[in-house]
C-alpha cells in the first residue's frame, strides 16, 4: 500500500526539496512520523532513548566528548526536525503531544540525575540530556517561539557543553581526576572563569545565549500547553543548584594534599579556546539579532509547511 503511494507521488528521489512536495496522505504521515522522528531524535539524546549519551561522554576522550555534544547530538535534533517534521508535517501535528511529553520528562529527569552526580563528565552528560530535551520541547510546540528557541538552543548548548568538556579535560590532564572536591580555582583561575560562564549559560541567565534560547522555548510551550511549561520550569531551579554545587566543589573547595603544587597552569592555546567559546555565548546573549533572524528564516518555511500552525 505505502510503496504504491510512494510511487504515485511521482517523486522517486531522495532530494529533500522534492520530497517536501510529495503530498503524502494523512494516514501515511500518522503511521511513519514517530519512527522517522524518534529514529533521528535518539541521536539527540531524547528520553527514554538517552542512556547511550552520558556513557558515551564518560568513555570518550575530551575532543570526542566536545564533538559528541556540540555536533553529533545537534545532528540528531536537526535531522528529526528536517526529515520528521518538514517531510511529514501532518504527522507532526498529530503526534506533537507525545513528543512534548518525552521532551518534558527529559528536561526535568536529566536535571535531577545531573544533580546527584559526583563525576563531572556524568554531570555534563545528563545536563546535555536535559538541555537537548529543551530543544525537542521547542520543536514539539510547532509554533514560532518554540521553533526559534529550539534553533538558538542547539547553538547555545553546543558551545556551552563544548566549553564544559574542554575545561573538564584541562583539569583531568593535570590532576587525572574528574570527580568533585578538587579546589582548582587557585591553580586554574582562567578555567574556573570559563566554567562559571558556561554555568551561567546553562542556568539561562539574562545576558547569555542560554536565556535567548530558553525564554522563547518556554513562551512557545506556554502557548501550547501551560502545564508542561510549569513542570519543565522546575529544571531551571535544579540546573542552578547542580551548577553552583559543581563550581563550589570543583573550584572553590579544599584541594587534596596530593595535588598541592602539582597542577600546572593551562596553556595559552587553552585560554584562546576558552575565550573563543565564552565570547560566542556572551555575544549572542547581548546581541541576539546576530543569530535570531537567521533562525527565523528557516522557521518561517517550517510554519509554511505546517499550514501556519
Amino acid at each position: 500500500m505505502y510503496w504504491t503511494q510512494y510511487q504515485n507521488t511521482g517523486v522517486l528521489s531522495f532530494d529533500m526539496i522534492q520530497m517536501e512536495s510529495a503530498g503524502f496522505s494523512a494516514s501515511f504521515q500518522f503511521i511513519w512520523f514517530l519512527p522517522v522522528f524518534l529514529g533521528f531524535a535518539v541521536l539527540g539524546g531524547i528520553w527514554p532513548f538517552h542512556n547511550w549519551s552520558p556513557d558515551g561522554h564518560v568513555a570518550a576522550p575530551t575532543a570526542v566528548s566536545m564533538f559528541h555534544a556540540g555536533v553529533l547530538m545537534k545532528l540528531g535534533a536537526f535531522a528529526a526536525l528536517r526529515v520528521g517534521v518538514m517531510l511529514l508535517p501532518e504527522g507532526a501535528k498529530q503526534w506533537a503531544w507525545l513528543i512534548m511529553i518525552f521532551a518534558g520528562v527529559a528536561v526535568v529527569y536529566g536535571a535531577f540525575i545531573a544533580f546527584v552526580q559526583t563525576d563531572m563528565k556524568y554531570m555534563i552528560g545528563f545536563s546535555s540530556v536535559s538541555h537537548m530535551g529543551l530543544v525537542v520541547l521547542g520543536v514539539s510546540t510547532l509554533n514560532h517561539d518554540g521553533l526559534v528557541g529550539a534553533g538558538v538552543q542547539m547553538f547555545s548548548h553546543g558551545v556551552m557543553t563544548a566549553l564544559f568538556f574542554a575545561v573538564t579535560g584541562m583539569i583531568y590532564d593535570r590532576s587525572h581526576l574528574v570527580r568533585y572536591r578538587l579546589g582548582a580555582a587557585k591553580a586554574l583561575p582562567f578555567a574556573g572563569v570559563g566554567f562559571i560562564i558556561g554555568g551561567l549559560v546553562s542556568m539561562g541567565m539574562p545576558g547569555f545565549s542560554g536565556f535567548v534560547a530558553e525564554f522563547p522555548i518556554f513562551m512557545g510551550v506556554w502557548g501550547r500547553q501551560w502545564l508542561v511549561a510549569v513542570i519543565a520550569s522546575i529544571s531551571i531551579i535544579i540546573t542552578a543548584a547542580y551548577i553552583m554545587i559543581a563550581i563550589r566543589r570543583v573550584f572553590f573547595g579544599p584541594m587534596p594534599e596530593k595535588l598541592e603544587g602539582h597542577i600546572s597552569p593551562i596553556t595559552a592555546l587553552d585560554k584562546v579556546a576558552i575565550f573563543t567559546l565564552c565570547s560566542c555565548m556572551v555575544l549572542i546573549g547581548i546581541f541576539p539579532a546576530i543569530m535570531v533572524p537567521m533562525v527565523e528564516t528557516g522557521v518561517e518555511n517550517i510554519l509554511r509547511l505546517l499550514g501556519g500552525a
